[in-house]
């Protein structure tokens, strides 16, 4: 079976991040997929909000935005 993987980069967009995130989810709902953010060191909240809404998302936090 194949496998999807979606990767999103993120800068401070929270609102956004949030309503693709959303998307995402209902367009793999019984797919095999894998969901991963790298956050480049946001100060929206954007980490905390994966964290608590979307656990199953797999989050890197960067220190800096590269």
């Amino acid at each position: 079976m194949s496998q999807v993987s979606v990767i999103i980069v993120n800068y401070n967009v929270k609102y956004f991040l949030e309503q693709a995130l959303s998307a995402v989810m209902k367009a793999c709902n019984g797919l095999s997929t894998e969901v991963w953010v790298v956050d480049n060191a946001s100060s929206d909240g954007s980490a905390s909000m994966i964290k608590e809404k979307y656990p199953s998302v797999h989050l890197i936090e960067s220190d800096e935005n590269l």
